[in-house]
């Protein structure tokens, strides 16, 4: 049985260039926090994630998957020392290792494989990740042997002008021998400024006479870090960029794709529509065939087959099959809509469920109920949910008829088939086939029964 390798993840910088509270690892990018993307990319390669915190990065530790080790660098005193830290963590672990730093989101699955195999093909120790990303930054320069080994990292900072002129620069990310890395690590030296540099392993593997590789990525993004606001946004441009990719080369449509964002945990099905203006997030999910915007926001909801909703807000949402909403409409946490419900402009649903064929068209609020199926629900309609203290619920029957400008008082309900006419303020509760009208409303006469409509509910 071959071990899993360990994904060592370096997360106790302080960040104070983003000039927060809040520890950099846990600003987000297209949904999610920065470590949490990192950790993605090892899960999706099989490593065992170890994660390197501090004092003052502590709060991940709230965010981090069940069972993700972690282990404390205090004080924080350098790359070198929190890989020590790490491996004095997991003393059992062996094979190999991966070590990523906990601000790059962009690193694929696929170049850590890379990045493992070439590690492996060369009989190197240690195999870094490196990109030609111009010579205007902080990277370290890559050195190259005449073999096209490594030599040697250089700090930017401490580079010569020639070396700073050198196009290939050191992005980050590492595979190394396991056992090496522990023996490696514990003879690292701080330098002047007191810190011990993870790059320095170099050095030691050279001197060793151990052979240390790269693997040159064509993708100049995968090596952003996070320093900065600046570069948190730049972050989250690249990761929505190749999240709307992805979905489109899995079969959505976009039009307008810039003008989208979706969020890294949002699931479509092919043959979605997203227009332009929309913003998709969380949990949110949408079956085939649906269309959304333009300008639509859907939050942590679920859309069935076939549904169109335009320029509305859904949070908390879900919605069967063949269902519409907006345009203007919102829908709170705990709305349900069956199929075939049309939901028309500046209607509002919260906590309520309405069901099959259902029409609630404009102007109308439906909060604490539940609407039968083939109700109509009149332009201005009102369910008085709140008594100042408690929420209390409405209940309504199928194929009932709620006139325009209806206010009902819950606690009510009004019965199968009954009707109120317009401007009622209903009191109390309405009896199945009657008719209530008036302020307060009262039962007038009875109302005949119909057979529902020959229709499929949007079947097909």
């Amino acid at each position: 049985m071959i071990d899993a390798p360990l994904g060592i993840v370096l997360a106790a910088g302080l960040g104070t260039r983003m000039r927060s509270g809040t520890p950099k690892v846990l600003h987000t990018a297209a949904g999610r926090p920065l470590v949490l993307h990192v950790l993605d990319a090892l899960a999706a390669v099989g490593a065992r994630p170890v994660v390197v915190l501090s004092k003052e990065s502590e709060a991940a530790r709230a965010v981090l998957p069940e069972g993700t080790a972690v282990v404390t660098q205090d004080p924080p005193r350098g790359t070198g020392d929190a890989v020590r830290a790490a491996l004095a963590g997991c003393p059992d672990a062996k094979g190999a290792a991966f070590v990523v730093y906990g601000d790059t989101p962009l690193v694929r699955p696929e170049t850590l494989r890379a990045l493992a195999e070439l590690r492996v093909a060369r009989g190197a120790v240690l195999a870094l990740l490196s990109g030609e990303v111009g010579t205007d930054n902080v990277y370290g320069r890559v050195v190259r042997a005449e073999n096209g080994d490594v030599q040697r990292i250089v700090e930017a900072r401490l580079a010569s002008d020639r070396e700073r002129g050198l196009p290939e620069s050191n992005l980050g990310a590492y595979a190394a021998d396991l056992a090496w890395l522990r023996k490696a690590v514990g003879g690292l030296r701080a330098n002047e400024t007191g810190e011990i540099f993870l790059t320095d392993l170099v050095q030691v593997a050279v001197a060793d006479g151990k052979r240390v590789v790269a693997h040159r990525t064509a993708d100049r993004d995968e090596g952003r870090g996070v320093n900065t606001r600046v570069e948190l946004a730049a972050v989250e441009d690249v990761l929505r960029r190749r999240i709307r990719e992805r979905h489109m080369l899995n079969g959505v449509t976009f039009h307008d794709p810039a003008s989208s964002l979706v969020d890294a945990s949002v699931e479509l099905a092919p043959d979605v529509v997203v227009e332009r203006g929309s913003v998709l997030e969380g949990a949110t999910r949408v079956a085939r065939g649906t269309v959304v915007g333009p300008y639509s926001i859907l939050r942590d909801t679920t859309v069935g087959e076939r549904c169109r909703i335009e320029a509305s807000v859904l949070e908390g949402a879900t919605l069967e099959d063949d269902v519409r909403v907006g345009p203007f409409s919102h829908l709170r946490p705990g709305a349900y809509l069956e199929r075939g419900v049309e939901m028309g402009n500046f209607g509002e649903v919260k906590a309520s469920r309405l069901g099959g064929g259902t029409k609630m068209h404009h102007f109308s609020y439906v909060g604490d109920a539940s609407v039968g199926r083939r109700v109509n629900i009149g332009a201005g309609t009102i369910t008085l949910n709140y008594d100042g203290v408690r929420k209390h619920r409405t209940e309504i029957g199928d194929d009932a008829f709620i006139g325009s400008d209806t206010l009902l008082r819950a606690p009510i309900r009004v019965g199968t088939n009954a009707a109120t006419g317009a401007g009622a303020v209903v009191t109390k509760d309405v009896p199945d086939d009657t008719l209530a009208v008036g302020m307060p409303a009262r039962g007038i006469k009875k109302r005949e029964r119909r057979a529902p409509p020959d229709r499929s509910m949007g079947e097909r």
